[in-house]
């Protein structure tokens, strides 16, 4: 590292990835792309999940809180039950996030070029991070939307001092947490730097920070009702997922963790992100640069916190550290284009990484499609798209083969599958996971089912589940499996065994109080 801390700034004024009108016509195809995408894909398990809690609107749910539902919700109201919209409302939710992102590249730095602003945006595109969230829709596709607006409105009081930002600090935070608990990760981080940086320590004694907070919580308050009203179930099932200790060696698990962030932000691109982000820190804590401070603030407290809680518990899900790059990305970038661009290994070592990004997202996006990637079955993701509408229609099949005055409902030991379930069968029937019930507690208890007939879909054995079944039944009959198959193998872990039960006896003598149905 060199000992002059001052940018570059005749360097910075050329091209560094490519022109402004290159730049927005790359991602205008890629989002076309994704649009294909996004209506030709069947849903994936969780996707269908966040489906079936959106035809049931309540002010929260056991895994997470309800904006994924809310936009799905919207959309599918719209334009039906279709796989581009049960997507449409995340799909949007991205667009407006690069927005955002663009946004505060041009707040924090307005007196740098407006090309940097659209190349972090080319970076972000390419990352496979940010390309699985514009099609598959997870609570993270919102999370990240308002995540980039209270980046924004930092930006703004961070650059102009500005205090109307504060109140839409306050809302996006707000709307953030409405959409994953994620984004209470914002505050410590934005509170913190206020506290670390000399010029913006003073709004601490001002009303304005505080008020952002209880905007925010006024506005989180009915996933606090929801929780109080259930046992505050969900606060305490996300604490026990993201911490519960899992027997890995240390070493095993930073390893799992560090592996799985360079792939889901590609290798070189996530070694940039380290290099040149922990450079524009340096520099940041060194001359007290308010903007790269408040960069670094809101990323790397972010990437260590999650690096920390892999070591401690459970190695964190690829996608959890993702509000890290939405600043952390413009923080690398403005240590690149101001302090190594003008070297010649740097920008080859860029160059590689971009165009090695630009093939892995180009390929990816084709094997979704028709898979041909030599990538082992049992370790292909893309597996998981396969198979669902079959199975709404060998459910449809079985109903009609088996007429009866009586109303069918499905069960299902997988809460994924009987959402999968229920959609591909057009929401005909409703779907009860009996293994974990309080996942569908907006269903009411199944007792309402009582006397009703049942398809029932378990990945168990075909005895096995015959006998756990029968004491439920008057009645079980198998009628056969569901196995789907990928690239020319059976997937063993989608694979499932179909019953029909007759006439459901809640009130069975076998049952007993702590059985997954009596919940």
């Amino acid at each position: 590292m060199e000992s002059n801390y001052s940018p570059n700034t005749q360097k910075t004024s050329e091209v560094l990835i490519a022109g402004p009108g290159t730049i927005i016509f790359f991602i205008s195809t890629l989002y076309l792309l994704r649009l294909v995408l996004i209506s030709t894909l069947p849903l994936a398990p969780d996707e269908a999940y966040y489906w079936y809690w959106s035809t049931h609107p309540d002010w929260s749910y056991f895994d997470h809180p309800p904006m994924v539902a809310y936009l799905m919700a919207i959309a599918t109201n719209l334009g039906g039950n279709r796989e581009v919209f049960v997507r449409l409302g995340g799909y949007l939710s991205t667009i407006v996030t690069l927005f955002c992102i663009y946004g505060s590249y041009r707040v924090l730095f307005r007196h740098r070029s407006e090309k940097q602003g659209l190349d972090v945006l080319f970076l972000l595109n390419i990352t496979l991070l940010f390309s699985a969230g514009c099609i598959v829709q997870t609570p993270d596709t919102p999370m990240l939307l308002f995540w980039s607006l209270a980046l924004l409105a930092g930006a703004c009081i961070v650059s102009y001092n500005a205090k109307w930002a504060w109140y839409f600090l306050g809302v996006s935070l707000g709307l953030g947490l409405l959409s994953k608990y994620t984004m209470i990760l914002f505050v410590p981080c934005f509170y913190g730097f206020l506290f670390l940086s000399r010029d913006q320590r003073i709004w601490l004694k001002h009303k304005e920070p505080y008020l952002a907070l209880l905007i925010a919580v006024l506005i989180f308050s009915p996933v606090i009702y929801w929780n109080f009203s259930h046992h505050w179930t969900s606060f305490s099932y996300q604490l026990k997922q993201g911490f519960s200790s899992i027997p890995k060696g240390i070493l095993e698990k930073m390893g799992e963790y560090l592996g799985g962030q360079a792939g889901v932000v590609t290798p070189l691109l996530f070694l940039s992100f380290l290099l040149y982000g922990i450079r524009a820190l340096s520099v940041a804590t060194r001359s007290d640069r308010p903007a790269c401070l408040y960069l670094a603030a809101l990323s790397w407290p972010i990437f260590l916190f999650f690096a920390l809680s892999s070591v401690k518990g459970k190695v964190s899900e690829a996608n959890w550290p993702a509000p890290t790059y939405i600043a952390g990305f413009i923080l690398m970038w403005h240590a690149y284009a101001n302090y190594y661009h003008f070297r010649k290994m740097h920008r080859r070592f860029m160059k590689v990484g971009i165009i090695l990004a630009i093939i892995a997202n180009l390929l990816i996006s084709v094997h979704l499609v028709r898979p041909f990637l030599p990538i082992p079955v049992s370790l292909d993701n893309t597996r998981q798209f396969c198979g669902w509408p079959l199975l709404g229609y060998q459910i449809e099949k079985t109903i009609e083969s088996h007429p009866s005055t009586k109303p069918y409902f499905m069960l299902s030991d997988k809460g994924t599958t009987i959402a999968e379930a229920v959609f591909y069968s057009h929401g005909k029937y409703a779907g009860f996971d009996y293994t974990f019930p309080a996942r569908y507690s907006f269903l009411g208890n199944i007792k309402s089912q009582r006397g009703y007939n049942a398809v029932i879909m378990l990945h168990q054995p075909r005895e096995q589940a015959i006998k756990f079944m029968k004491p439920y039944f008057r009645d079980v009959l198998f009628v056969g499996q569901h196995i789907p198959v990928y690239r020319g193998e059976e997937i063993q872990d989608l694979s499932l065994s179909l019953f029909l039960g007759f006439d459901f006896l809640f009130e069975s003598p076998f049952l007993k109080p702590t059985d997954g149905l009596v919940q």
